[in-house]
């Protein structure tokens, strides 16, 4: 029995190819795409950086801050380097000739992934379906031919069929399996990218658009350095005395005729109602007051702002401010 030619053998893999010539334009939503990326590894990612260490975030908001940025900057790295791969070959990319491809690996109740449940993409030709499925991670070597180079690539997940492969035309060892798109790649009559995204590419990228902007506006507020008012507002009552002191604090005072002394260091308080007295010392500590009687200030650069009445002012100490808003 003769052995069969592998290249004739790979005619039965070969698609149409339906593709302009390289260099192609890349539509802007394809790219879109790649920046907005939903993972939920990335989003467990941030998840436990919030959360696992919140007693020290507690204490250091500031450290908060920075290592959210850097986890953000580390997601994105990992994020933009596989989009590079990609956005290459949409641009340079020729349809390869597949000439083999056996399952390597095949996940078992004893070890290994096992899916549940999970949109898994599954490609015939250019054509990929992602419905739901469960059942064991499958790894499959793909041997494919371009241009005289032969080559091989591993897709992971379910099992490859005939999906079509790509291949970087000016670096035939870089290659992917349409699958490993988020978006279908469609073309038009002349060979290019449509660019058509799927509802639920959108639902995703909108997603992770708000998680991105709630991680940034938190990290934001950690930068300040102002430690969350957890304990709820303190309340002044009449001949009672509040102090607020520390440092990096943000709280809320209810005064019911009663005094409060601020001290510490850029501290931010605000105090509704109506006081006896408040005195505020210390170092650029932020002090936002409804109505007293008395406002005084010690210490230096301490900003004190009230709203409603004609207190006596004793401003005192360096660089203090007393004004009315």
């Amino acid at each position: 029995m003769q052995p069969q030619d592998p290249d004739a053998a790979a005619a039965h893999y070969r698609p149409q190819t339906g593709l302009a010539p390289p260099p192609r334009r890349i539509p802007a939503s394809f790219l879109l795409a790649e920046a907005l990326s939903f993972r939920w590894w990335y989003v467990w990612t941030l998840f436990m950086v919030a959360v696992v260490p919140i007693a020290v975030w507690f204490g250091y908001p500031r450290a908060f801050a920075l290592a959210a940025v850097l986890t953000l900057v580390a997601i994105y790295c990992v994020q933009l380097r596989s989009a590079a791969k990609r956005t290459a070959l949409l641009r340079w990319g020729i349809v390869a000739n597949v000439v083999d491809s056996n399952v390597i690996s095949e996940a078992t109740y004893y070890g290994g992934t096992t899916w549940y449940n999970v949109f898994l993409p599954v490609a015939h030709g250019w054509t990929v379906t992602r419905r739901r499925w469960s059942g064991p991670n499958i790894k499959t070597r793909v041997t494919y031919q371009v241009d005289g180079y032969r080559g091989e690539l591993v897709v992971k997940g379910r099992e490859y069929i005939d999906g079509v492969i790509l291949a970087d035309q000016r670096q035939p060892p870089h290659a992917l399996c349409v699958t490993a798109f988020p978006y279908d790649l469609d073309r038009d009559e002349s060979g290019n990218w449509t660019g058509r995204l799927r509802a639920r590419l959108k639902a995703g990228m909108v997603g992770w658009l708000f998680v991105v902007a709630a991680w940034l506006t938190l990290a934001v507020l950690a930068a300040s350095g102002l430690r969350p008012d957890i304990g709820g507002p303190l309340t002044a009552g009449a001949g009672s005395v509040v102090e607020v002191a520390g440092n990096s604090q943000q709280k809320r005072v209810v005064c019911d005729s009663g005094s409060v002394n601020v001290s510490g260091i850029t501290n931010r308080v605000t105090i509704t109602g109506h006081c006896a007295g408040v005195t505020v010392s210390g170092h650029s500590n932020r002090v936002t007051i409804e109505d007293a009687d008395v406002i005084s200030t010690l210490g230096v650069a301490n900003v004190v702002t009230y709203r409603t009445g004609s207190p006596r002012i004793d401003n005192e100490g360096i660089s203090n401010v007393v004004k009315q808003r």
